[in-house]
């Protein structure tokens, strides 16, 4: 039998014999893998719930300056502004809290500066979970996916962090020579260290936060050029957008419609706003400073209509000035940046669908590409949205604060609503009861637009359709 098979038995073969081993049965149970569809509720009670954990930590005697408990509603009203990257205070931030104090807002901006649909991604990353398809489109990362030669959400957000750390880290550095050296008044190295990484922090994410004293921001280093380009540039990146400066880096014909909005835009915003503060507060907000200190100070104050910084004493601007403020800080940054605002993108869809109408188009075209009706009726609904609610907002404001002038209110009403910091002092002379108001316009700035957007379908489910019929207008 052995021959047949070809096999030959040869001096020194040994046949080994082994026990036949048992079959070993094993239960395989398959894990289970929780996956999260993340809903608009769950950002809103996150964030909620960090405001009020960060108001409970500044009410707390050692991060008071003197040692005695801050109002609690005041310390709230801090921690909604920092969390939602206002700016807005109550009171001096360096005069009025300790060195704990003063590094609880700091964590507060940096956590509320990653932006809520970025922060609360890498929430469920870091928990272990995998994005689904529901998820990435909930948190606008399937857009951000096809601009990062197609990594995965995972790894685009392990690069915005990477992206926020290098920006962040280059921007302390060249301030710590500035706050070692020009910085008046005896300070330690460990205070300019300290100084120089708040105020990078603050700059990039966009936060108006500062520990200037005095509740002046940087009008005392108005004269000064080199912290303001630095900190502008550092906010302009911040406001540009993680998904902006990804696909800048390919090549221009790659560039999305996206891309391409938010870059005029900002360009186009940032020169209009620049030559008009320019020539309305020539003699007045600059009287005193030379050409190039005015031409650094107005550029410094359009970059930072989303940030809140400020060189000029912006109670004593003219009221076209403040009337062009109001109207840059509602428009804010772009989408997915550490800016808030109705966003630039939402802006150029509205200017681009107002082009169309007026040339008698029945397409929104921008750069030979056309825009989804979905997206320009929902550029349309935010827009009205917003200006609703800040008009609610300010009647109710005025309403509890009848001695605060309008101009003044509707400065701050608008800076608390679009997340901007610039105030003309109608936050420190607010009531307890106007103070509320602002807390909840800065609440609804932040998070209010991405309960809009998960609220209106991607696909509506349209089964018939009524007919055409004209209506008069104008």
């Amino acid at each position: 039998m052995s021959q047949r098979r070809g096999y030959r038995r040869r001096p020194g073969d040994v046949v080994l014999r082994r026990v036949r081993l048992q079959p070993e049965r094993i239960r395989a149970r398959p894990q289970r893998r929780i996956r999260i569809t993340p809903r608009a509720w769950m950002v809103v009670v996150l964030f909620a719930l960090v405001m009020l954990f960060g108001g409970l930590l500044l009410h707390m005697p050692f991060s008071s300056a003197s040692g005695e408990r801050v109002p609690f509603l005041d310390a709230l009203f801090t921690s909604v502004s920092a969390v939602s990257v206002t700016g807005l205070t109550r009171f001096d931030t360096e005069e009025t809290f300790s060195h704990i104090g003063e590094f609880i807002t700091l964590a507060l901006f940096q956590l509320g500066g990653l932006g809520v649909t970025i922060y609360a991604g890498v929430l469920i990353v870091l928990a272990g979970q995998r994005l689904g398809i529901r998820g990435r489109a909930f948190f606008g990362l399937e857009l951000m996916t096809t601009g990062v030669d197609g990594s995965g959400a995972s790894v685009l957000l392990r690069r915005v962090m990477i992206y926020t750390a290098i920006i962040e880290f280059t921007t302390f550095i060249l301030l710590l020579p500035w706050f070692m050296i020009e910085q008046p008044g005896d300070i330690s190295l460990g205070r300019a260290v300290w100084l120089a990484g708040y105020h990078a922090i603050s700059a990039f994410n966009n936060a108006g936060f500062d520990l200037m004293g005095g509740s002046r921001s940087f009008a005392g280093q108005a004269h000064d050029g080199w912290p303001m380009v630095v900190m502008g540039i550092s906010a302009f990146l911040g406001s540009l957008s993680f998904l902006t400066v990804f696909n800048l880096r390919q090549p221009r014909r790659r560039w999305t419609l996206d891309t391409k909005l938010v870059i005029t835009g900002m360009a186009g915003l940032l020169v209009v706003g620049m030559a008009f503060f320019l020539i309305a507060d020539w003699s007045r907000l600059f009287a005193d400073q030379s050409v190039g200190s005015k031409l650094v100070n107005s550029l410094f104050l359009s970059v930072n209509r989303t940030t809140g910084m400020t060189t000029a004493p912006l109670d004593q601007a003219s009221d076209d000035t403040s009337l062009a403020m109001i109207i840059m800080m509602f428009i804010g940054g772009a989408s997915t940046s550490t800016a808030s605002g109705i966003k630039i993108g939402s802006f150029m869809v509205v200017t681009f669908g107002v082009v169309s109408a007026l040339i008698g188009s029945a397409r929104v075209v921008a750069f030979g590409r056309e825009i989804p009706a979905s997206v320009v009726l929902r550029a349309n609904a935010l827009v009205l949205i917003a200006l609703s609610g800040y008009v609610f907002g300010l009647l109710f404001f005025i309403a509890v604060d009848p001695h605060i002038d309008v101009l003044p209110a509707a400065f701050d009403v608008m800076s608390a609503l679009a997340n901007c910091g610039w105030s003309q002092g109608a936050s420190q002379a607010a009531t307890q009861a106007g103070a509320n108001i602002l807390i909840m316009m800065m609440f609804v700035g932040r998070l209010g637009p991405l309960v809009i957007a998960s609220l209106i379908p991607d696909r509506p489910r349209e089964r018939f359709r009524f007919p055409t019929e004209a209506v008069r207008i104008g």
